[in-house]
């Protein structure tokens, strides 16, 4: 091993920011290049530009959910036998999370041609509009480089859970570099407009898991790619769904609560569909920093867990839970004292009516962030434990369930329509994670208990 991290024996707090400081500057990476994406497009393509990889990024949310449910259980599940010194069935995980990542990913390939162009088409409406043929471009693209991104996603984490993350944050750094200057390449000299874009991030992608694959074949680690087996064969396959199903239903729900919003917006014309693909655009971004935290704190919990010591399972989750709320705080702060700034960036030459609606609508949006950060820590802690249903309600709940509430619920009394649209996500999150947290506060022994961490 050329790490020198000691899950089981490290102070919490120091751990945590080795994890959170290489996996944070990899998602901040990507963030400066959806900045650099978002300013070339808007100013090349136009704002139609910037919405369309808003609107990819609500339905790749529900192929990332299938990739999610095998990062979380797989990494939890690899974790775990790292922790108890189990290196073979570690690695047995790995093939199996690999191999059906690998065919998920040949499925979309072969369904894209017949579902991109009426998927573009429920979100935009009119395929007429400039909006859908941009969101076509991108969206089509999207789809034919997923299965290398859900490989990525997987091969990173179980890079990072086998105690280097750094190698992530590493192949993360190449992609963003490379993604930019393909960016300039096919965009800007050639002007191949979203599709370029899309082509640009793909290529990035499959560069960036050539570099991990690299990595493991080296033998750093306890990971293995010599003797190799594609393998849909696990004997644990029902614990590592169990794992990973809250996060699949997390992505679902999620992207059910976006389309639900976009539906409603649509009621009020294609501008208000831009000003949300703009708003969602830059909420991906901030979403990061809580992506970060949930990720650091998932290898800490799910070893620990492993080497029986529920102590500093418990310490990091208690951590990261303020560690996410503090930021939360200065996010939202930032969405309500320079909006018009963030909406800008990405808004090119559009009118200053635009602008105006943008912003108003960005700082009630981003509300939601004083809990999103909390919410998605207690949700892993639920999952590394092993209560299943407790965190699938804490997701359906912030995802859509608790959306459609001011969305389509509201009383006909209460004017401001816009308002709770763009309320609905904050709603949604502090609602789950009050009607959540007091349930497992007032059972204790059954969540916070050794026996409970341990079982």
């Amino acid at each position: 091993m050329e790490n020198n991290i000691q899950l089981d024996k490290d102070p919490i707090r120091p751990l945590f920011f080795k994890y959170y400081i290489p996996i944070l500057t990899s998602l901040l990476s990507v963030t400066i290049l959806q900045v650099i994406d978002g300013v070339i497009l808007s100013q090349y393509v136009g704002k139609e530009g910037v919405a369309a990889v808003g609107m990819f990024g609500t339905i790749i949310t529900v192929f990332i959910a299938f990739g999610l449910t095998l990062v979380i259980g797989g990494g939890i599940l690899m974790g775990k036998n790292f922790g108890a010194g189990n290196y073979s069935k570690a690695q047995e995980v790995f093939q199996f999370t690999t191999t059906l990542a690998i065919l998920f990913g040949l499925i979309i390939i072969v369904l894209t041609p017949f579902i991109a162009s009426d998927i573009v088409s429920f979100l935009v409406g009119s395929t007429e509009t400039e909006l859908f043929n941009k969101t076509l471009d991108y969206m089509f693209w999207g789809f034919i480089w997923t299965p290398i991104f859900l490989l990525r996603m997987i091969l990173g984490n179980a890079i990072s859970h086998d105690g280097a993350p750094k190698v992530t944050k590493n192949a993360t750094v190449f992609a963003v570099v490379l993604n930019i200057l393909l960016d300039i390449l096919l965009v800007i000299v050639f002007p191949f407009g979203t599709a370029g874009a899309s082509i640009a991030t793909g290529i990035s992608v499959l560069l960036s898991t050539f570099y991990l694959v690299y990595y493991i074949n080296r033998e750093k680690g306890h990971l293995k790619i010599r003797n190799y087996k594609f393998t849909v064969k696990l004997d644990e396959w029902r614990e590592l769904l169990n794992y990973g199903i809250p996060s699949f239903v997390s992505e679902i729900s999620f992207s059910i609560g976006l389309l639900l919003i976009n539906m409603r917006l649509a009621q009020f014309g294609a501008v208000f569909v831009s000003v949300f693909g703009i708003i969602n655009y830059l909420s991906f971004i901030f979403l990061r920093l809580f992506t970060a935290a949930m990720v650091s704190a998932l290898p800490i919990m799910s070893f620990n867990i492993g080497a029986k010591l529920p102590n500093r399972v418990l310490g990091s989750f208690k951590f990261t839970l303020k560690f996410t709320f503090v930021v939360g705080i200065v996010v939202v702060a930032l969405g309500l004292l320079i909006p018009e700034f963030l909406v800008t960036i990405f808004s090119g030459s559009e009118t200053e009516e635009f602008k105006k609606i943008a912003s108003n609508a960005l700082g009630l949006f981003f509300l939601f962030f004083i809990v999103a950060g909390p919410n998605y820590i207690l949700g892993a802690y639920l999952q590394s434990i092993g209560k299943l249903i407790p965190s699938i309600i804490l997701n359906l709940l912030k995802g859509s369930v608790l959306v459609a509430i001011p969305l389509f619920l509201m009383p006909e009394y209460l004017d401001n329509d816009k308002e709770w649209i763009w309320l609905s996500r904050t709603f949604s999150e502090v609602g789950a994670f009050m009607l959540v947290g007091f349930y497992i506060l007032n059972q204790r022994q059954f969540f916070f208990s050794d026996k409970a961490i341990l079982k």
